[in-house]
């Protein structure tokens, strides 16, 4: 289903309604454990409610999300001389069930469950949708779940970063720490079988254009 976003179209999966309760219920009882995961700086499609009981999980609204996000690449940009952007190459089609799986091994999830979502995952792929189903909320989470990996390699390093979705913004003293950020990040990425969207990485330097870019960029729902 095509939807209008701003500089072009974004097609969302629509689900056969018995599929998709069956993946909201059991990511209901996944995202928790995803969300104890998830660094402070990930900002968007965190869960408001999760309902393992009822099989329902809902997420933080967007607009108070967007909201936060705008504000912490404010602080990150006062405290930053260099900034770098960098995006995950078809992030949702490539994140398949193998990759969801190494991710919810990494945070703790049993095994049963690690099954349950790849069959739910293989039915996607037997009919022609690889990856994970832009659009509804599971697939909202569990693609926080598997960026995740990213973010820990970060922190790691010492960077300091926040994310929107796929889109990453980490905050550096100068090129040579910035090229280290993108360095740790295509890594961290290639471990999860994940590339960086070469097309859409900058490394902004200029505080002018640090504040046009950085403080201008809007992000979408998702």
């Amino acid at each position: 289903m095509p939807v209008p976003k701003s500089g072009g179209i974004r097609w969302l999966a629509e689900l056969d309604p018995s599929f998709a309760r069956a993946y909201e219920r059991l990511v209901a009882v996944l995202a928790p454990g995803i969300e104890r995961a998830l660094a402070p700086g990930v900002l968007a499609n965190r869960v408001a409610l999760a309902d393992p009981i009822r099989g329902i999980v809902r997420l933080e609204p967007w607009r108070s999300a967007r909201a936060r996000f705008r504000r912490a690449l404010a602080h990150g940009v006062a405290a930053a001389g260099t900034v770098v952007l960098a995006d995950v190459r078809e992030c949702y089609a490539s994140i398949g069930p193998e990759v969801c799986a190494i991710a919810l091994r990494r945070v703790g999830t049993p095994r049963h469950l690690i099954a349950g979502l790849a069959r739910l995952l293989g039915e996607l792929e037997a009919v022609g949708l690889p990856g994970l189903p832009v659009g509804p909320a599971p697939s909202a989470i569990l693609a926080n779940a598997v960026l995740a990996g990213a973010d820990r390699s970060l922190a790691a390093a010492g960077l300091t970063h926040v994310r929107w979705v796929d889109d990453f913004v980490a905050f550096a003293t100068g090129s040579t720490e910035a090229h280290r950020a993108l360095a740790v990040l295509r890594f961290a990425l290639a471990d999860l079988g994940l590339e960086l969207c070469e097309a859409k990485t900058r490394v902004l330097t200029d505080r002018d254009e640090v504040a046009s870019v950085v403080l201008g960029y809007l992000p979408s729902a998702q």
